[in-house]
């Protein structure tokens, strides 16, 4: 049995203030991208529109909705990715079993030009099409719409795809998950971080029945707390209009407040221990907590970052340079994760109504902890605001079709499927 170990250096977690009036060092804005094209339906729908034209003749569409696991209740852990699933599973437009037949007409293939992920504090959306004509970006749009506003949300279909959530976590139940999660529970005690993992807990996900969706959905689904972005060989102006026909309308409701987390300031070092009989190796990881950051649209913010990365550079090669200790093999791995915007877990940067965001910015998560899915290896391209520290074991983001259409066939066509593989298990 290995152990894994945490060290979490929970020192100041606030900065201290700037005097008002006085410009702090740096505090210029970084140029903005001109060909960002940013605003807003009379509803609170936010859109931003970046026309690229390689790869040729293709756009990419995303709904971004600014709420994940972190806006769930105790008893309905898991409820923001398995509503995720029930996107493809029947809406207004589009009855249950259509939405597959529909992607393959466009000319894509599910699981490929089309996905899905759930994190903490936002779930996504995305669909590649094949071209850039307004008809195929029109019909793009309506099954985009048809998830923000007019999902069915049956309660056969509902209970059809339990098993399916079911199995993916099961699948998922690794050795290093299981660190994961005993990690995250422990990272900040008194919050609701380490309880609101994307995937859910088996004894909630068996339990949600549909007014548990209706809820979640009304109060997160709507339109001010959302945003469409369009990237690809397509002209502007058709978008906006493509957009305000498929999303306008509706009366303007107020964007809700997301929970509080309730992650507090620590003073001293604390140590996590988390071991399983499985497990290979030992391990050691280092974490500071932070407060979030904004999108970085400062010469300040900038410099910190490249800062940041080189640290994280250096750190590698200080360790790699050490090689080996007493004959066994030694590794390491500095991260860096961002952390975009400011106070409690919200979704990505929203540009004020006209307003365009920093070049090199592209929307990103904010939330009172990092979006899990933005560690990368220092020195990696991120394109938005890294906070360079050994981060601890990332939370998995939880997909919806990619890899799940075979495992939904095999269910559906071999019942008894899933209890065997639990009993071989």
């Amino acid at each position: 049995m290995r152990t894994f170990l945490v060290l979490l250096l929970t020192a100041a977690l606030l900065l201290p203030p700037v005097a008002a009036g006085v410009a702090a060092p740096g505090a210029e804005r970084l140029p903005t991208d001109p060909a960002l094209v940013t605003g807003a339906l009379s509803n609170g729908l936010t859109y931003i529109i970046r026309p690229h034209k390689n790869p040729e003749g293709r756009v990419s569409i995303w709904l971004h909705v600014a709420s994940g696991s972190l806006n769930e209740t105790d008893s309905t852990r898991g409820i923001a990715h398995y509503l995720e699933h029930m996107a493809f599973n029947g809406s207004a437009n589009f009855p249950p079993g259509s939405v597959v037949p529909f992607f393959q007409s466009l000319g894509l293939a599910f699981g490929r030009d089309q996905n899905a992920f759930t994190g903490f504090d936002q779930t996504t959306y995305q669909l590649t099409l094949p071209g850039s004509g307004r008809d195929l970006l029109e019909k793009g749009m309506l099954f985009m719409s048809d998830v923000a506003l007019r999902l069915g949300l049956g309660t056969a279909e509902i209970d059809g795809e339990r098993q399916i959530i079911l199995e993916e976590k099961r699948a998922r139940s690794s050795a290093r998950q299981r660190v994961k999660d005993h990690v995250y529970e422990r990272l900040a005690p008194e919050s609701t971080l380490g309880r609101r993992l994307p995937i859910g807990v088996e004894e909630t996900i068996k339990s949600v029945r549909r007014p548990d969706f209706v809820d979640y959905y009304r109060r997160w689904y709507v339109p001010s707390n959302m945003t469409v972005i369009v990237v690809g060989d397509t002209d502007p102006a058709t978008v906006v209009d493509v957009i305000r026909r498929a999303f306008g309308g509706g009366p303007a409701v107020p964007r809700p407040a997301p929970r509080d987390v309730g992650v507090k300031p620590t003073a001293g070092p604390r140590a996590i221990v988390a071991t399983d009989p499985e497990l290979t190796r030992a391990e050691v990881s280092i974490v500071r907590l932070e407060p979030p950051r904004g999108p970085t649209t400062t010469v300040a913010g900038k410099r910190r970052e490249l800062v940041e990365g080189i640290g994280a550079w250096m750190w590698h090669l200080a360790r790699d340079a050490g090689g080996a200790r007493d004959g066994a093999p030694a590794g390491s791995a500095a991260r860096v994760q961002r952390a975009r915007g400011a106070g409690r877990a919200r979704g990505p940067d929203r540009p004020g109504r006209g307003g365009r965001a920093a070049r090199g910015d592209p929307p990103g998560p904010r939330g009172a902890v990092p979006d899990q899915r933005g560690g990368h290896q220092a020195g990696a391209a991120d394109g938005g605001g890294p906070v360079a520290r050994p981060a601890p074991p990332a939370a998995p983001r939880h997909h919806g079709p990619r890899g799940l259409a075979g495992l939904r066939r095999r269910l559906r066509s071999e019942p008894g499927a899933v209890h065997r593989r639990a009993a071989r298990g």
